[in-house]
């Protein structure tokens, strides 16, 4: 009798940790704190605070499927901070990261950092590296990546070639991209490095929420900005697509920015606008212009 009820209560903590995990595309996902966290864990990295932003995202990873968000990359920063805190890595991990989020060979040894795993295993990446980037490969979506490439192209053929007099000839191909982009929503979901493959693929940067961004106000309204903001709670879209779109509205529809994703001045205060972001898994207001001058002090942002 005792067994059995030690059994069912096994069962029951095995169930209970796998449900409290949350893995990206989830139904009742919600990555909003996640986000949140990553950029706490960005800014300590970037300071210098090594310790607590490995601890962060070591805390994080154990709740949340790892995204490696564009431009902050935590993955990438988690594996800089196991290094630089001699934390040590199974192969298993390094599996991990070659094939769900296609880091590189060439990344593993040209990063000052990350070259520290293509030194200590060199004799298994030269062994298994050439069939785990051949499954990360396969993982992702060729065809789509092409097609979205090509849908960029043509987005941007006439308003870089006399948009004015071509304007009815780019509307009609902005509504065709439209159109494709809802099937695609609802075929693959948010077309990300996940879907489509990264910048390491063909050396190119594909940035689908360009498409988004010519999109017509009713359909905007009333499928796409839902459906982002879907794709964001479940990991699989970035919180800036959609306060693009959204301001973006706001200010060809004549009125003041609401997140203050564009440079556009603002008499939004500042800690209405933080509310407003921290809703959407946005960093505070001014973060990603404190970030570039931190990283690169001697550019212009």
């Amino acid at each position: 009798m005792k067994k059995g009820v030690i059994f069912i209560i096994l069962i029951f903590l095995c169930f209970s940790c796998k449900s409290s995990y949350t893995k990206i595309g989830d139904t009742n996902a919600n990555y909003i704190p996640y986000y949140l966290k990553v950029y706490e864990a960005d800014s300590l990295y970037i300071v210098g605070n090594h310790k607590r932003s490995f601890e962060i995202l070591d805390s994080l990873f154990k709740k949340y499927e790892p995204i490696n968000m564009q431009m902050y990359y935590e993955v990438i920063n988690y594996m800089k901070l196991k290094v630089i805190l001699n934390k040590q890595t199974s192969k298993k991990e390094l599996k991990s990261w070659i094939v769900k989020y296609g880091v590189s060979l060439s990344k593993l040894e040209n990063d000052s950092l990350l070259s520290y795993y293509s030194i200590t295993n060199s004799k298994w990446l030269i062994k298994n590296y050439p069939k785990l980037r051949k499954k990360f490969m396969t993982s992702i979506n060729l065809d789509l990546r092409e097609e979205i490439n090509k849908m960029i192209s043509q987005d941007q053929y006439y308003r870089n070639n006399n948009y004015q007099a071509n304007i009815d000839k780019q509307n009609r191909i902005d509504s065709i991209n439209a159109k494709r982009y809802i099937e695609i929503f609802d075929e693959y979901g948010y077309p990300n490095d996940r879907v489509i493959g990264d910048y390491s693929i063909d050396k190119r940067i594909i940035n689908p929420s360009t498409i988004l961004l010519h999109t017509k106000n009713k359909e905007r309204i009333d499928y796409f900005l839902p459906k982002v903001l879907e794709f964001i709670k479940k990991g699989q879209a970035p919180p800036k697509v959609y306060a693009l779109m959204y301001d973006q509205y706001y200010l060809y529809n004549g009125s003041d920015q609401y997140f203050g994703s564009y440079s556009n001045s603002t008499d939004t205060p500042v800690n209405e606008l933080n509310e407003r972001r921290e809703k959407i898994g946005l960093p505070n207001y001014f973060y990603d212009e404190w970030r570039y001058k931190k990283l690169y002090p001697d550019d212009d942002y």
